[in-house]
């Protein structure tokens, strides 16, 4: 009887068991496979997005560096890009039409060299055919550096023009100004010598008259001599003035025209006390004559001028006041101006230069609310006074 032989196939249950592992590997290598498309899709789709995205910031970085390139030469000011080797990199044509030499990769200060003139300081040069530029630098990251230059020559050209017409301005107000200061002693030296040529002056009356003449003309050479000094810019010669004197000199320059008119003088001074202040008498004389010129003018006939003087330990006050209509609330503020007036025939001078005198004597002028017109000077004493009693005399 034959031996029976040894089977070497698995039994069926491992096979069945590679079988199921083989699926779930297959399964699982399904999945994966499945997964790796989508991450492959996802990562397409993220390149292509990638793509556009840079595309579309290289089309928005050429729309900008086109914009830039049209708002430089439509720049009117000059602006050229220097390299960090010194070397021109860009310009604009207004950097063209200032210097024609100009050109990309040259040596910036070879171009300067030929087209510079004077260089007054970092931030303004004067080129050649007389061209003046303001010029304004900013650093650039590779050590380069920007140029900014704005041609100034008809602005500088503009500016010379309004100086000079300004200087021909002050000129003229200054000559309107003498005019007007010189015409009130003027005025009484002509009535003066029209008294010495009647035939029924006593010879006491025409020596009077002839030292009044000679007074008041020696009054208009000094003022013409110090108006000629303020128009230099020099300042009034400061002595130690006595203001009674002042007031006395001025009440006797405008007595013709209150005699004319019939207009009263009241001069109220400190009785026994010397105030003194630091100035120009004869300045600070005219400056009382041009407000009791204007009282009279703007008072009318038979007005009563009062001129008050009082002080205390710093500073005196002298105020005038008159019997007129005084001055309307709404041009109070007016009346110090140059060449502001109410009166058809006037120069709008007159209180202007009392304020300019006061206010180089350190002091102030104002306009105050009155039953007529009422000025108040106000001026630093030179030294300490005494006490401020008033007295009184008619002029």
């Amino acid at each position: 009887m034959p031996e029976a032989s040894t089977s070497l196939a698995p039994p069926p249950t491992t096979l069945l068991a590679a079988f199921d592992r083989f699926s779930d590997i297959s399964s699982e290598l399904t999945v994966a496979y499945a997964q790796l498309e989508r991450r492959v899709a996802e990562f397409n789709r993220s390149l292509v997005n990638a793509g556009g995205a840079r595309r579309h910031e290289r089309a928005e970085k050429e729309r900008l560096a086109e914009r830039l390139s049209r708002l430089l030469e439509a720049l009117p000011a000059a602006v050229i890009l220097v390299d960090g080797r010194g070397r021109v990199d860009q310009f604009n044509q207004a950097a063209q039409t200032l210097f024609p030499s100009l050109n990309w990769g040259r040596r910036w200060r070879e171009v300067l060299v030929e087209n510079l003139e004077i260089e007054f300081d970092e931030d303004g040069w004067l080129l050649r055919d007389a061209v003046h530029v303001s010029v304004t630098r900013r650093p650039l990251g590779d050590r380069g550096q920007i140029l900014v230059l704005v041609d100034q020559t008809e602005r500088r050209l503009l500016e010379g023009r309004a100086q000079q017409q300004e200087r021909l301005s002050s000129l003229g107000e200054m000559a309107a100004r003498l005019a007007h200061q010189v015409r009130t002693p003027l005025a009484a030296a002509v009535l003066y010598a029209d008294q010495l040529t009647r035939d029924d002056v006593s010879n006491e009356q025409r020596r009077r008259f002839g030292a009044k003449l000679s007074t008041r003309l020696r009054h208009t050479e000094q003022l013409v001599a110090d108006m000629l000094a303020f128009a230099r810019g020099d300042r009034f010669r400061a002595d130690n003035v006595v203001l009674q004197q002042v007031l006395r000199d001025a009440a006797d320059i405008v007595a013709p025209k209150f005699q004319a008119t019939g207009a009263r003088l009241l001069n109220q001074t400190l009785a026994g006390t010397a105030v003194s202040v630091l100035g120009n008498r004869e300045a600070l004389t005219g400056a009382v004559v041009n407000v009791l010129t204007n009282a009279v003018e703007h008072g009318g006939e038979r007005v009563q001028v009062t001129v008050a003087l009082e002080a205390n330990t710093k500073e005196c006050r002298v105020l005038i006041e008159d019997t007129g209509p005084g001055i309307a609330a709404a041009i109070r503020t007016q009346v110090f101006e140059p060449f502001f007036t109410t009166r058809p025939t006037g120069t709008g001078l007159g209180l202007a230069v009392v304020n300019a005198v006061i206010l180089e004597h350190g002091g102030r002028l104002s306009c105050h609310e009155g039953p007529g017109g009422r000025f108040e000077m106000v001026l630093p004493l030179a030294a300490a006074n005494g006490d401020s009693r008033r007295g009184g005399d008619s002029v």
